[in-house]
Parts: structure tokens; sequence; C-alpha cells
């Protein structure tokens, strides 16, 4: 199963896209046994990770999202992911920045709609305990930790990157938990 964790933004958009081994198809003997060989000890694998670059500030913020929308929509063709995990919006900079932030995730949610994925959502302080243990975390703590959970050599980066990955180490821990408890939600998910 892949997971694509986004970090919308639009200048730059980070993504990192995790392959989960699945238990129950393991189980039932439908998992792609190649695949879980490479996995790591917590049971996923980074397929790809970087980030969209949608122009500078001299581009008008429309050509900026059309930029997202023709970008994301070849990235989810390219990586065919099954869910899609995003940060949920926050106003702690400034209510334009997070208006701004909205419009951007309102074209990644377009595309992965349009293409019948499903999409789950994270307050970043879900993400931070998820992946640091605690909700207060500093994004150093986060990137150290995305990088140790997922057995790379060095952190992700830029910022963008790091953080995507975080998003889908948390849906990845969501499911686990889904999972384990005989499928209570984890997460708010787009219905």
């Amino acid at each position: 199963m892949r997971v694509l964790g986004v970090d919308p933004g639009t200048l730059v958009v980070g993504y990192g896209c995790l392959e989960v081994a699945d238990a129950h198809a393991a189980r039932r003997g439908g998992a792609r046994i190649a695949n879980l060989v490479d996995l790591g000890a917590g049971g996923m694998r980074v397929v790809e990770a970087g980030v969209l670059r949608l122009g500078g500030k001299r581009l008008d913020l429309a050509e900026r999202l059309r930029s997202l929308a023709d970008q994301m929509g070849a990235l989810l063709d390219r990586l065919v992911p099954q869910e899609l995990a995003l940060e949920q919006a926050f106003l702690g900079k400034s209510v334009h920045a997070a208006l701004r932030i909205g419009e951007a995730r309102g074209v990644v949610l377009a595309e992965a709609g349009r293409r019948g994925i499903r999409v789950h959502h994270f307050a970043p302080a879900r993400v931070k305990r998820a992946v640091a243990g605690h909700g207060t975390a500093d994004k150093d703590a986060v990137a150290e930790m995305a990088r140790r959970l997922l057995a790379l050599d060095r952190q992700p980066s830029p910022r963008d990157v790091s953080d995507a990955l975080a998003v889908a180490i948390t849906r990845v821990e969501a499911l686990r938990w889904e999972r384990a408890t005989g499928g209570c939600i984890a997460s708010e998910r787009d219905v």
C-alpha cells in the first residue's frame, strides 16, 4: 500500500510517498513479497520524496495554483498512492498565510478526489506527537525522527520534504491503530 504525505504551500509543496507492508494482504498471500524485503523495521519504505516548485512570488497566485494542479496530477498518476495524508491548516503565522495554504490544500484535495484517492487530515500537533513523541516538538526533532523511522542516511531536505514524510508516517501510525482496534477511525477523513 502507498501513502502520499503532502505539505502544501503556494510556492513550494513537499511530498513523500511511503510504501507500507500490508500485514492483512501478506496473510492472504496478496502482498508483493519483493517489496516486503526492502521495508525497514517500521514496515515503511520511501518510494519517492521531493518538492514541487510552483514559481516565485513574481507569478500570480492563480498561475501557481494551476502549476500545482498540473504537477500534483502528474505526481499522483506516477506514484499511484491508495491514500493521501495532509496536515490541517494552522493559524499560527497569520490568517492570510492560512488562507493561502488552504487554497493550495484545495487544489491537492481536488486532484486526489479526481482520482478517487482517500484523503486523511491531521492536526500539526498530532503529526508531531506521532513522529517525535510529543505535540510541541520543533521541526528539527520531527525531521530527525522521520529520518530514524525511515532509516534514512540523512535528514530529508528541504523541510517541506521532512514535513510531508512526517504526515505520511502519521497516516501509517493511524492505519496501524485502526487495524489493531478493529477499524476504529484514527483520523478525520473526507466523506
